[in-house]
Formats: structure tokens, sequence, C-alpha cells
């Protein structure tokens, strides 16, 4: 994870790890930060590179081999609020690609639009600081022909979106994720659904099938956000439910989850989700479905 300092790196590990109470008493990371952490069940290890001028300038850049080497993914995290930082962490991009180029790896990379929090999404200024990122970066990338990039919204107030980001991330570099939205589009058009989704309890998207982007949006929103309810009526003693549903009856749709498995030492359930008309008629499908995905789920990385 690679950013400015302040541009929120940290805080992002905090909510993944579902320390939120550190947030507020982070202090900026010195150096680098190398963790051996839990995420959605596989194990990873997370470089936190301090984003300091004396560290940037002194360290890494002097010797790329240590910190540049045998990534699968950089998270490249940028402040949205702070538009005069924008051409400085735009040129540390730049170096960081260099860095990546001299040293012939290939990491999957992600930019992270963080501090995307939801009143200042609203503005005018947040919309032109987000088309202003856009466009420096990319314009960046397409100067490396070999390091395509995404752009992720993340907002320490809206854990789902940090969970979409990492989602994004881990897809970029699965072995499985293409065949897996493969399959979940076959299950869309049995079903008739407008949408389908695979989402672990502890937040993982493996994969999504949707016509359209609001859809895609609408699915793995209300999956994350109803799976956190589950979460929370498990952790105070109820049983986990296994069909999670929201009826829109003045939409004329329902948004219905159903356990499939757990995956990992950890037993984490597995929901599929889908967005229809009929809901029921997602039962006669799910067990060939659950033959199909189980295998695929534990080959995901």
């Amino acid at each position: 994870m690679v950013g400015l300092d302040a541009a929120g790196k940290t805080s992002i590990l905090s909510i993944v790890q579902e320390k939120f109470s550190l947030i507020k008493s982070l202090l900026p990371t010195r150096g680098v930060k190398r963790e051996k952490l839990d995420f959605f069940g596989y194990p990873i290890i997370s470089w936190d590179l301090g984003g300091q001028t004396q560290y940037i300038e002194k360290l890494y850049f002097n010797r790329p081999e240590l910190f540049f080497t045998e990534a699968d993914i950089m998270l490249y995290v940028v402040d949205t609020q702070d538009p005069d930082r924008f051409p400085e962490s735009a040129n540390y991009f730049r170096e960081v690609l260099k860095a990546f180029e001299k040293l012939k790896e290939k990491p999957a990379i992600v930019i992270v639009l963080s501090k995307s929090d939801p009143d200042i999404r609203k503005t005018l200024q947040w919309q032109q600081n987000e088309t202003n990122i856009m466009n420096k970066f990319t314009k960046i990338a397409d100067d490396f022909e070999e390091y395509p990039i995404d752009f992720c919204d993340t907002s320490v107030f809206q854990r789902e979106t940090i969970m979409q980001m990492f989602s994004v991330a881990l897809k970029k570099v699965s072995d499985t994720s293409e065949i897996i939205e493969n399959i979940l589009e076959d299950f869309a058009s049995q079903v008739g659904a407008r949408a389908s989704s695979l989402v672990s309890m502890d937040g993982l998207i493996f994969g999504s099938y949707t016509d359209t982007e609001t859809d895609e949006m609408l699915v793995n929103n209300t999956a994350l956000l109803l799976q956190t309810l589950s979460n929370f009526y498990n952790s105070i003693g109820l049983i986990r439910e296994k069909s999670i549903s929201l009826d829109l009856p003045l939409n004329g749709f329902t948004i219905r989850g159903e356990k499939l498995f757990d995956y990992s030492d950890l037993q984490i359930p597995v929901y599929l989700w889908a967005i229809v008309q009929e809901a029921e008629k997602l039962e006669s499908k799910l067990d060939y479905f659950k033959e199909q995905l189980l295998p695929l789920i534990n080959l995901f990385l």
C-alpha cells in the first residue's frame, strides 16, 4: 500500500481488521510497516509504506528492490480532499511505476480514492477533484503500457466501500474470478435475475454479473449491508439465517441471498445474491450452482 503521508493508508487497513477505535489516534506510519494479515480467510502480507518525503527520497527509491519486488497488488492511495498535493502524489506514482518497470515487476494496480465521504461526494469540488485525479493518473499509466489501473472510491465511514475496493484488487490477481463471473451470468439467465453476485460473509465479492453499473452497485451494496446485519444478529446469539432477502414491492423486485457453503479454515459463509422478480426460482438451482462454484472458491487465490 503506497501513497503520500496522511493519504489514509493505515486507516484503510484498520477498517479491514475492524480496529475502528484506533482510527482517531493513528500516527503517521514511519518507514515501512509489514504485517501478516488474514484478509477474507486468505493469508496476506501487507506492506504499508510511510509517505513522508524523507522515506520516499532516501529509502524507497535508493533500494527499490527491497520494497517493490514480489508484489502481487499495489494499492496507491490518494486523498481526494487535498487537491494541493495531487501533483506531488502523481509524481510519486510515476516514480513507483518506473521502479516496477526497472525491476520487471507487474503487480495489479488499484488507485484508491480515499476520504470519499458520503457528504463530500455530493459537492462539485469533490467531483472536480475526482476527475482531476483520474485524468492525471490515467495519463501516467498510459505512458507505461503494461500497467493498467482501476479506480475505487473509499470512505472509512462506509466499510462496504473498502471491502469492495479490496474485492476489485483481489479479483485482478485471482485465477478463477473470470470463470466465477461466467457461472454467475448463467445463473442469472436461468433464474431471470437482473444481477447476481457471490459474496462472503466477511465482505469479499468473488464475482458479479449485471447488465448495468447501477444494478451492480445495488446488488453488492445490499448484500454487504444485509450481511453486516446478519453478523450483528449472530454476535448476539441468534442463529444465522440461510436465506436473507429485501423485498421492494413498489419497484417490482426482491434482492435475495442464499447461503451456498462455508470456505477456508475459518468456515466463512458464502451467499449467492440476485435481483429477481420471482425469488422462489432461486431454490431449485442452488444445488447445481453450489457444485459449480465451490471448487472455484477454493482456488480463488
